[in-house]
């Protein structure tokens, strides 16, 4: 578990999962992770990316707001045989860290290319929010964008509160319509006390990407998907991955990632 602070704004990572991935999964290739001097021990392993399923709990004042707890990870934590350990498996990991699902305020998608453990699938087959206190906040482009029984489902039980170009959570902690990943991408950013921090979605799915560029076949509009993503990564702030793999998060110095 990674915890730190942004002023009085307390951030923590709650890890599932670890894994190494073939760098080709995230439009890299061997020789571009070995040219990145930086890449190993952290964010890579034996020539392959790390990456994670995970979720950031903001805890801003009275509010308890996660951030794509588990997303894109569908394939691996919702198949058929295992869905069902696995959101159990997850619901006690959050519990163990001291962050009950019960006692979220707000969930929060960056975007959506899978459900991850935003929604809790029943035994009737039917989806209720995982979050069952949290509204779900995406924004309205990427609900257009989609027709997922999930997020249907999520909608009838009034969890979805659509989010536009700027949405203020509390007095610290905003979102931000990016585009370029995907139509409705935002990213989360969180100042207080003069020191800021950025959940830059999956505009970086890897940190590696700060590096070496997006991956093109991640994002609708690559070109743009890198103009906003080297723009964030050169502004200082510390800079959080929700794919990224433990601690999940580090500082750009000019050169490299420095986990923070």
């Amino acid at each position: 578990m990674t915890s730190l602070r942004v002023g009085a704004v307390r951030l923590t990572r709650v890890g599932y999962a670890d894994v190494p991935l073939p760098p080709e999964t995230v439009g890299l290739t061997a020789s571009d992770v070995a040219a990145i001097d930086w890449a190993e021990p952290t964010w890579a392993e034996g020539g392959q990316v790390r990456a994670a399923a995970a979720a950031w709990i903001i805890e801003s004042g009275d509010a308890r707001i996660v951030v794509d707890p588990a997303l894109a990870a569908d394939a691996i934590l919702r198949n058929e045989q295992d869905a069902a350990a696995h959101q159990e498996a997850f619901a006690a990991a959050l519990a163990g860290a001291g962050f009950a699902r019960e006692t979220i305020t707000h969930a929060v998608a960056t975007h959506y290319d899978g459900i991850g453990m935003l929604a809790w699938r029943t035994d009737d087959g039917r989806w209720a929010p995982f979050f069952p206190n949290a509204g779900l906040l995406i924004s309205e482009r990427e609900l257009a964008a989609w027709d997922r029984p999930e997020l249907r489902d999520l909608e009838e039980a009034g969890a979805i509160r659509p989010t536009g170009e700027r949405h203020v959570i509390t007095s610290e902690v905003s979102l931000e319509h990016t585009g370029a990943h995907s139509v409705g991408h935002q990213i989360v950013r969180v100042e207080s006390e003069g020191e800021r921090a950025v959940i830059v979605g999956h505009l970086a799915v890897v940190p590696l990407h700060l590096a070496t560029g997006v991956c093109e076949q991640e994002h609708d509009e690559p070109e743009a998907a890198w103009q906003v993503l080297s723009a964030i990564r050169d502004e200082g702030a510390l800079l959080i991955g929700p794919l990224w793999p433990t601690p999940g998060c580090g500082r750009w110095d000019g050169s490299q990632l420095v986990p923070a």
